[in-house]
């Protein structure tokens, strides 16, 4: 039983970071990274909690992750530009036309999501504890009167 929303916010952040880790797990890792660069399999869920008073509130609950993340969970199907560029290394001045890029979605974060029951968690937890809350306010109100 948790006595807080700041202690569900924690335990949603755990739920979904596993979810998410198990379905990037199987995902090969970005051919061109480096070691500065991170992966999708170090997906992160964050949690924002405010304190208003003497309680703390759940604001939200977020995934962080590098943006080629998200256009892979999206997909891509669109034409890129043509240009050229030159390379630091040398006097080397390439161009290349306009082409067709196409990149089927695969939808890991909604799978994720649904997975880790954390949205059923988190409406269930947050209401119990604002309704416990509600009836100690309730009771004070009658109390005083």
């Amino acid at each position: 039983m948790y006595r807080n929303e700041e202690q569900v916010a924690r335990k949603a952040e755990q739920m979904l970071e596993t979810s998410l880790r198990a379905k990037t797990s199987s995902f090969a890792d970005h051919v061109n990274r480096n070691s500065k660069q991170k992966s999708i399999k170090d997906a992160t869920a964050v949690s924002k909690v405010q304190k208003y008073g003497p309680s703390f509130y759940m604001r939200s609950l977020s995934i962080k992750m590098p943006k080629h993340g998200f256009i892979q969970n999206a997909g891509v199907d669109t034409t890129r530009s043509g240009g050229s560029r030159k390379r630091s290394e040398g006097n080397t001045t390439y161009s290349f036309k306009s082409h067709t890029m196409k990149m089927a979605a695969k939808p890991f974060i909604n799978d994720a999501v649904d997975s880790s029951g954390v949205k059923d968690f988190v409406m269930v937890e947050i209401a119990r504890i604002r309704s416990e809350a509600i009836m100690v306010n309730v009771k004070k109100i009658l109390e005083n009167l």
